[in-house]
């Protein structure tokens, strides 16, 4: 009788075992991660552990571009070339938070560890997304700039005394919440953004099927402006004459590394992306006739020419940090450069910590369809298309 009882209660015990870990299973409030690619998975979510301080712990960079035109709404993500997997990821409706679809990433992850991923990780990765659109039609982004220039208190606080959001949970906390582009901006007036990406700040183009706004945060409060040119790569549009920056700017003509753009935002010593935000801007229109021609926009900026040397205009502005300022002549840039070339070269993911940059993926979203066109790994000859609803 004895040994019978202990068979069963061994019996009882793995059954419970295998009930609690099938509860669990079904609990997850996401699914398993999907690959569609290398680097590339879908995953979809009930729900997930918000957490607007969760930039505290992501110490890197990017740059990106971003361009909206019509209903046509396009982005790259521009990173180290790593060994570091993306994921679509749809989240649900719940008690207020609107539906979304976007991008996501755990930038500590490396693709062949994707099964090897905590649960926590994977319940907490939706506020690292950085672009996407939700069921309103609210498209949003977050892109670098040079806090530097503004002796980094932009990343202090917008709103002291309201609550507060890291500025890398922006973009998830607008795609929760946001009816519109406009309540977008009301909504982060209401809160005290603060931090930024690495050392650099961060803004965000929001759009909806009406119009569109650039944020930024400036000398301590969240500057919105929705008469911008609809471009936004890595130095600040929001400056006005006004501005104690602007005081010192020319308002005509900027020389960029000895050359001149003309009708350009005002720039910050720092700017980054000059190059790239001329050619968006050269070639606007195409972007608003349709998907494809808005994922063609955004090719003609990926990231990798900036290590090739017949890109014209070539792309100096990439490379202003530390001492180097878009005043500084292209002789200046040399070293630098030669080290960018050199690393590119080598296609190497695991070089740290000076790998070279790529575009890891380009989205391109329809504002009035609440869809997204993605191409992965500046691989252009093959698209993954979503849908919302």
């Amino acid at each position: 009788m004895q040994h019978k009882t202990k068979y069963q209660t061994r019996v009882l015990g793995a059954l419970l075992l295998v009930l609690a870990l099938a509860v669990s299973a079904c609990a997850a409030p996401f699914t398993a991660p999907k690959k569609l690619a290398d680097y590339l998975y879908y995953m979809e979510y009930t729900d997930y552990n918000v957490d607007l301080t969760t930039g505290e712990k992501v110490k890197t960079g990017f740059a990106c571009s971003a361009v909206r035109n019509g209903n046509f709404y396009g982005r790259n993500l521009d990173l180290d070339y790593a060994d570091v997997p993306e994921f679509v990821i749809k989240v649900a409706a719940k008690d207020g938070r609107y539906a979304s679809i976007g991008l996501a990433t755990i930038l500590t992850l490396k693709s062949n560890a994707v099964d090897k991923v905590s649960e926590a990780e994977l319940l907490a990765m939706p506020n690292l997304t950085f672009d996407g659109i939700n069921e309103n039609g609210v498209a949003i982004n977050c892109n670098v700039a040079p806090a530097v220039d503004l002796d980094f208190a932009t990343s202090l606080s917008t709103n002291y005394g309201k609550p507060r959001i890291h500025a890398v949970s922006v973009v998830r906390y607008v795609l929760d919440h946001a009816k519109s582009a406009a309540h977008g901006v009301e909504l982060l007036k209401n809160m005290d953004i603060y931090g930024g990406y690495g050392t650099w700040g961060l803004h965000w183009m929001l759009s909806d099927e009406k119009e569109t706004y650039i944020i930024e945060c400036i000398d301590g409060e969240l500057v919105a402006r929705n008469d911008t040119a609809n471009i936004m790569t890595n130095f600040y549009v929001n400056y006005a004459p006004n501005t104690p920056y602007a005081k010192h700017v020319a308002q005509s003509g900027q020389k960029v590394a000895g050359k001149v753009y003309e009708g350009f935002p005002i720039l910050t010593p720092h700017a980054c992306g000059v190059e790239r935000y001329a050619i968006l801007k050269e070639h606007y229109d195409e972007g608003g006739k349709s998907a494809e021609g808005m994922a063609h926009l955004m090719e003609r900026v990926k990231y990798t020419q900036a290590y090739e040397a017949d890109t014209n205009p070539f792309w100096y502005t990439e490379y202003t940090e530390g001492n180097h300022t878009i005043s500084n002549a292209p002789m200046d840039f040399k070293a630098i450069m030669q080290l960018g070339f050199d690393t590119y070269k080598l296609h190497d993911r695991n070089v740290s910590p000076n790998n070279f940059w790529h575009t890891w993926h380009t989205s391109v979203y329809d504002l009035a369809n609440k869809t997204l066109r993605l191409n992965i790994q500046e691989d252009y000859s093959k698209h993954y298309d979503f849908k919302l609803n």
